[in-house]
């Protein structure tokens, strides 16, 4: 099943605790084995459990693609060591003094939405790495991570924003807005998703699924 509602220890807002691409899913240790079973089953790529800077906030400290993986500076040796283990996976360290590279950077193959805040020194990094960059702010949010769902076959975005089509164009992929978690408008924090499937809070609501469902590229 594509569509998988739960909590991670009866928090809603499960997009913090993980990121998903089509190749690989990055979750916290402290999840039970029967739900790392269904989020197997619902976005159908290998699942690594892991800490980042010595907590379960993957989604917010990590950022990334189906082959690079983007980390702060802050992660300890032997968690860097542990994501290095990943098989074709690109881990690459960030010096940046906005470690939640989740909630500032979003990710559709070679592009990358951006936060006006972060250095120029990381724009220029993610340019060396190939990445083609959009600096840009989301419903007048620098936090452009936090505010959109990506995945490769569609996006959600936070529903007050009114850059839509310019972020269309700039990603060459279909979107449109919506909400997660009873009108949560940032709502990469409620969602893990991939283009097989995605994971929301227990309190997405059936009209908030319903869009979702579209916007990701899922009823196409």
């Amino acid at each position: 099943m594509r569509i998988l509602k739960l909590n991670f220890h009866s928090n809603s807002n499960v997009g913090l605790f993980g990121l998903a691409t089509d190749s690989y899913c990055l979750l916290p240790k402290n999840l039970k084995d029967s739900i790392v079973d269904e989020i197997k089953n619902a976005l159908k790529v290998p699942v690594y459990q892991v800490n980042i800077y010595n907590t379960h906030l993957i989604g917010m400290f990590c950022a990334g693609n189906e082959s690079t993986l983007l980390i702060p500076n802050v992660l300890w040796d032997h968690e860097i060591k542990e994501l290095n283990k990943i098989k074709n996976l690109k881990v690459v360290i960030l010096e940046t003094k906005h470690t939640a590279l989740g909630n500032n950077l979003a990710f559709h193959k070679d592009k990358c939405l951006i936060s006006s805040n972060m250095e120029k020194s990381v724009i220029e990094k993610l340019k060396d790495l190939g990445f083609k960059i959009k600096i840009l702010e989301i419903a007048e949010n620098s936090t452009v991570g936090s505010c959109i769902a990506i995945t490769n076959k569609g996006f959600l975005l936070h529903r007050d924003a009114e850059n839509l089509k310019e972020i269309e164009k700039f990603l060459e992929l279909k979107g449109d807005i919506g909400t997660v978690n009873l009108g949560n408008p940032y709502v990469r924090t409620g969602i893990i998703a991939n283009s097989h499937g995605y994971i929301v809070g227990k309190e997405t609501t059936g009209p908030e699924l319903q869009r979702i469902d579209e916007s990701l590229g899922f009823l196409n």
